[in-house]
Formats: structure tokens, C-alpha cells, sequence
């Protein structure tokens, strides 16, 4: 399995907003992606007046190529999504995450003759 934590940082009032778009833009069309959402937090849990928080939202693919296939699966959708959480956040970043246990495999190296 791979996991994938998106991290938005944002202003409180902002949260709602941006579940709301999570609900009503991204997650009809994330299942038929193999895109599967696991949890979604916030951190602090409180609002504290003049600090942002942190949204963070878990997600699950089979595999590498499930991965993959879901990039390349992104449609206006994904974008817009995207785009109108940038609008609304201040930071975003996606940690694609794999069990440490596993062999990390290394690119082949290319030779070229001349």
C-alpha cells in the first residue's frame, strides 16, 4: 500500500470551505481514481485566534502503479480542487509514504554507446 498525506496549512475559518470542496469536488470522482480517503485531522483541534492549522488528509492506492494511474487519472476536477484550495490556504504539501520495510528499488542505470 502507499499512503499519501496532504498537508494544507490555513487559517481556521478556512477549514470548512475546503472539506466542503473536499466532499462536493474531489471525492465523487477519487474512488473511480483507486484513490481512497483514510482520515482527515486537523491540527491544533482548537482555533487558536491569530495561527493557522494544519488539515491533513490521508490516502490510500494498491500499489506504485496504482499511484501512478491515479495522477494520470486527474481530471479538471483534481485541478480545480486544487487550485481553490491554493486560493484559500497558505502552504500545501503531499508526503507520498511507503512501509520502510520494503526493498527500495533503484532506477536502471541507461548506457549508451557512441
Amino acid at each position: 500500500m502507499i499512503q499519501i498525506l496532504d498537508e494544507i496549512l490555513l487559517a481556521p475559518e478556512h477549514i470548512p470551505a475546503v472539506l466542503t470542496l473536499l466532499d462536493e469536488r474531489y471525492l465523487p470522482q477519487a474512488g473511480a481514481r483507486g484513490l481512497t480517503l483514510q482520515q482527515r485531522w486537523v491540527s491544533p483541534p482548537v482555533a487558536v485566534p491569530g495561527e493557522l492549522n494544519r488539515l491533513w488528509l490521508l490516502w490510500q492506492v494498491p500499489d506504485v502503479w496504482g499511484y501512478y494511474g491515479m495522477r494520470l487519472g486527474a481530471g479538471a476536477e483534481v485541478h480545480e480542487f486544487w487550485a481553490a484550495v491554493k486560493e484559500l490556504g497558505q502552504h500545501i504539501a503531499r508526503h507520498v509514504l511507503g512501509d520502510a520495510d520494503q526493498p527500495q528499488a533503484l532506477p536502471e542505470a541507461t548506457h549508451h554507446e557512441a
